[in-house]
């Protein structure tokens, strides 16, 4: 590891042991570094939120950014514990390789992976990322994220930039609303040639899009519609399960006469 890397972590584990604020002289002393190393350690820390500064006691202590990213690892625990059954039930029964993806920045992440039983596989592995727009399980991700958010996408990625794949941005526009409409992706031939990919969202208790779970299959397997229609609706019937776990419940429509 990185000796900076190693030395910013263990300042940050110094200032969690002991829940208060430290001096630069007495986090130098606990960890055995020039004050010069612990202040520079410091100031990157503080442009960033992880530590604050008192100006009038001249101490630091934890900072407000390390709240919300320990909601954020919270909440990735806990889906992927959620998850891991879930998936090997999807494998199971679609005979497929399932995956759990998760949106970081303009990438959708690998959290949780199942293998089916077959050799022949589009290989994907644990913590691999891919743009947003790449493969049906990642654009359920990018369709259920906000306005604003798939502007800047759009302008970022797909307009001023060389992502791959490339699509034209009203067929991807077009794509990310019939997406939002029939609450899945299906692509074929997306990022892999002659492969099949299905991915449905999955919801928090919040309401909001904590990931999205799918299968990746080999063309040759995709024999018929039929067979596709099985497998899509394996795969929505196990992302709203595990909607459901996470404490999500769908908002019902009220018929009145």
């Amino acid at each position: 590891m990185i000796q900076s890397l190693l030395r910013s972590m263990e300042l940050l584990e110094v200032l969690k042991e002991k829940n208060r604020s430290f001096s630069i002289a007495e986090l130098a002393e606990a960890m055995d570094l020039p004050p010069s190393t612990v202040h520079r350690i410091l100031q990157t820390f503080c442009e960033k939120k992880y530590v604050v500064r008192d100006e009038r006691s001249h101490t630091y202590r934890l900072g407000p950014a390390l709240i919300s990213l320990g909601k954020a690892a919270a909440k990735s625990i806990r889906l992927q514990d959620a998850a891991h059954p879930i998936l090997n039930a999807l494998s199971e029964r679609t005979v497929e390789d399932s995956y759990l993806i998760i949106p970081v920045g303009n990438k959708g992440l690998v959290i949780e992976k199942v293998d089916g039983p077959s050799h022949l596989k589009v290989v994907e592995e644990f913590g691999y990322e891919m743009y947003l727009h790449c493969g049906a399980i990642r654009k359920v991700l990018l369709a259920y994220q906000s306005p604003a958010f798939i502007d800047e996408y759009f302008k970022n990625i797909i307009i001023h930039d060389r992502a791959f794949p490339h699509v034209r941005p009203a067929d991807l526009r077009a794509e990310l609303e019939k997406i939002r409409r029939d609450g899945y992706a299906i692509t074929h031939g997306d990022y892999v040639t002659d492969a099949y990919g299905i991915g449905a969202p999955v919801f928090n208790s919040e309401g909001e899009i904590a990931g999205s779970i799918g299968i990746i299959a080999p063309g040759i397997r995709i024999d018929s519609d039929e067979h596709l229609n099985n497998q899509l609706a394996l795969v929505l019937h196990f992302a709203a399960e595990l909607s459901a776990d996470l404490g999500y419940v769908p908002h019902s429509s009220v018929m009145s006469d």
